[in-house]
């Protein structure tokens, strides 16, 4: 079995804009499990463990998902949180232009038969931080409230990933298990 999950890289030259808001998200004393910068990604679809004989499959459907696709630029703008300001379990970049959720939608349509999803995602984001108590809720909050307007800047999404997902005792290792260039 390979935890699995398909996704769309960041530009390290975002990397380098979101850095400093990550730093300053540090500061807030929230109790908080931060996301290396290494590791930025968009989920398109979280694939969870799968049988080694079935990545066949789903590098077969991924492939054609490419195929339709042709590159697009997306803007990265604004922090926000999951499920909400009150009860933040997660701390996400945005990104905005419909071509990366109707991706998104491409993707999860062509792979559900490999994994359902239990809701369907229609927020394009970065996940940089997870929380894991309500430790300085109104630093945080106060955080998001400061950020939730800026603007990172553009990328071009020109290629689909899918990446395995090996979890570790210090934090989770991606490693790309094939890619495909966007037509």
């Amino acid at each position: 079995m390979k935890r699995l999950f398909v996704a769309v890289l960041v530009s390290e030259e975002l990397k380098n804009k979101i850095k400093p808001v990550v730093d300053e998200l540090s500061k807030t004393g929230a109790d908080l499990k931060l996301v290396s910068l290494s590791h930025l990604h968009f989920t398109l679809k979280f694939l969870g463990d799968v049988e080694e004989k079935k990545i066949v499959e789903i590098e077969r459907k991924l492939a054609v998902v490419a195929g339709k696709t042709t590159s697009f630029g997306i803007s990265v703008k604004g922090v926000g949180v999951f499920p909400s300001l009150e009860r933040i379990d997660v701390v996400w970049v945005g990104a905005e232009g419909s071509e990366l959720v109707s991706l998104m939608k491409a993707v999860g349509k062509e792979l559900d038969s490999v994994r359902k999803n239990d809701h369907e995602e229609e927020v394009a984001h970065l996940t940089i931080a997870r929380v894991k108590t309500g430790r300085n809720k109104k630093e945080l909050q106060e955080f998001v409230k400061k950020f939730e307007n800026k603007e990172f800047g553009k990328m071009t999404v020109d290629r689909l990933v899918l990446f395995e997902s090996e979890l570790r005792r210090e934090g989770a290792v991606h490693k790309v298990v094939r890619e495909w260039k966007l037509s």
